[in-house]
């Protein structure tokens, strides 16, 4: 498959911008129209969704779902190396009781690499995967789903559905909120749930890749921004790199 022309077109002048200023960044705006040039639909429709639950099947992603899903799934590869990074900013506001549960969940690692090697993934509760599997895990059920090797589509469904709840929210644990978000957002693109409100599509793997996040306390006291050189250097590689190459794999 080819890159749209319409898109191909927005692309380019954003690269243009991008090569004159290391200040330039994709405004959210760009970014939206960008994204839906490249076939992103916004809200998925309610009611195949539901047929997909009921008949225990995934409906078949339209040619340019398939490329947004490819697109998604390289955007949240690029940051999944910062998860330990992300894990260990984190355990720097950790409590005396937070390092139980740590210590807790780390027991759950050789349980857990015993099931991935014997166990269909869609098998695999989301209560049953350590911290230090989340983001890796959700991307393998994106690439089982894509590659039609699930053996049970209702069990899938309902696993995607369940780590809704997983990192519900980002305070002090925002790089790791944004990683498994990240890698949540393509999960749903391979199901063909796509959607997004406020946020722009590709905005938790930029903050993952650029975020600076600062404050002790939680709410309106945490503080978050974009490093400009980061968030310069995310957009030239998507759009020059990650966007291509999802079109490649495809082909």
């Amino acid at each position: 498959m080819q890159i749209p022309k319409y898109a191909q077109t927005l692309i380019d002048s954003e690269l243009r911008r991008l090569a004159k200023s290391s200040k330039y960044y994709v405004s959210s705006e760009k970014e939206v129209e960008i994204c839906e040039a490249l076939g992103y639909i916004g809200l998925s429709d309610p009611i195949v969704v539901d047929e997909d639950f009921k008949n225990n099947t995934v409906h078949s992603l339209t040619p340019a779902e398939h490329v947004w899903t490819r697109i998604a799934l390289i955007t949240a590869k690029k940051v999944l190396p910062l998860w330990e990074i992300a894990c260990q900013e984190t355990e720097s506001y950790f409590t005396e009781q937070d390092w139980h549960y740590h210590k807790q969940d780390q027991l759950k690692e050789d349980r857990y690499l015993h099931k991935r090697n014997t166990l269909p993934i869609e098998k695999i509760s989301v209560d049953d995967v350590p911290r230090k599997f989340v983001p890796s895990h959700i991307l393998e059920m994106a690439e089982t789903l894509l590659a039609g090797k699930i053996h049970d589509y209702s069990l899938i469904q309902h696993e995607a559905n369940e780590w809704w709840g997983i990192y519900g929210r980002p305070e002090k644990m925002e790089r790791e909120f944004c990683i498994k978000w990240a890698a949540q957002n393509a999960l749903y693109a391979a199901l063909g749930w796509q959607s997004y409100d406020t946020d722009p599509p590709i905005a938790f793997a930029l903050y993952a890749f650029a975020g600076v996040f600062q404050g002790d306390g939680l709410h309106k006291d945490r503080e978050a921004w974009l490093d400009e050189n980061k968030q310069h250097e995310f957009w030239v590689w998507w759009l020059s790199e990650a966007i291509p190459q999802a079109y490649e794999e495809v082909s």
